[in-house]
């Protein structure tokens, strides 16, 4: 299956978002996510404002720029905005509906994809991605370029879901190339990217099995469906990775560099 094309992808999740039941579940939270669900968290909009600090955590609190790539309604991204107060944040996404949300949350926006984001180099401390990596094309593409647009230092963070049966789920959000199956394979994806202190974790039980269990709630009667989308996913994952320092180099090493690009005027006898 070829993957489709950005607006038509923006639509057919717009309708999702907007589904009744969706609606129901969520409110008007602005949120679209699993959440995360430690003990004594029972509501969804909760476990989504607790998924958000989760990801948010690794941030250094003096960051300054930030995007969110694939930022849904932006109330993930108001949140960061929150707790980040003096710093830039805006949401990154390919749909101008859900942009439109953002913006009415007092959060920047921006329409770009997220594997070929209209941002400079070397520019952004911290890039983050909610349970968005699984739609774009590709994951490899998007480190790559989250890689790109991060200072030296900078942080990605973010989660994501692969999946056993894409069918179950609904295929058209999942590209085909886009498919990776184990842990070892992902933190191994964004080695290749050139990220260093890769933390790639398991969340499967804090987030999707609760999550499952507050979508049977609104779906009454539909026990089959809601148990193949369960096991459809092997693993919710967590991960955070930095792009490596600037090696810093000693006086000695800079007068050798210094030494050596002068030039030498040497005597021929």
């Amino acid at each position: 299956m070829r993957a489709m094309n950005g607006a038509t992808f923006g639509a057919r999740y717009d309708a999702i978002i907007s589904e009744p039941r969706m609606r129901a579940l969520y409110g008007a939270s602005g949120y679209f996510n699993t959440g995360y669900w430690p003990a004594g968290v029972t509501k969804l909009v909760d476990a989504c404002d607790r998924l958000v600090d989760e990801i948010a955590s690794v941030i250094p609190s003096d960051a300054q720029t930030m995007v969110d790539v694939g930022c849904g309604l932006g109330a993930g991204t108001r949140r960061i905005a929150d707790r980040f107060p003096a710093a830039l944040v805006v949401g990154l996404n390919l749909s101008l509906w859900q942009l439109a949300q953002v913006k009415a949350r007092g959060v920047g926006a921006l329409v770009t994809d997220a594997a070929r984001q209209a941002l400079a180099s070397d520019a952004i401390d911290a890039v983050t991605a909610i349970e968005s990596p699984q739609h774009f094309d590709t994951r490899a593409h998007f480190f790559a370029e989250a890689h790109r647009v991060l200072r030296p230092g900078g942080v990605l963070t973010l989660s994501d879901m692969l999946f056993i049966n894409e069918e179950t789920i609904g295929a058209w959000m999942l590209p085909p190339a886009n498919r990776i199956t184990t842990l070892a394979d992902y933190t191994r994806t964004l080695a290749d990217a050139g990220f260093v202190d890769i933390n790639v974790r398991d969340a499967t039980d804090i987030c999707w099995r609760p999550y499952c269990a507050a979508m049977r709630g609104v779906f009454a009667g539909h026990e089959d469906s809601l148990r193949a989308i369960e096991e459809s996913l092997s693993f919710y994952l967590l991960a955070s990775a930095r792009k490596a320092d600037i090696p810093r180099i000693s006086a000695s090493m800079q007068n050798e560099v210094v030494s050596s690009s002068e030039p030498h005027h040497g005597v021929s006898g």
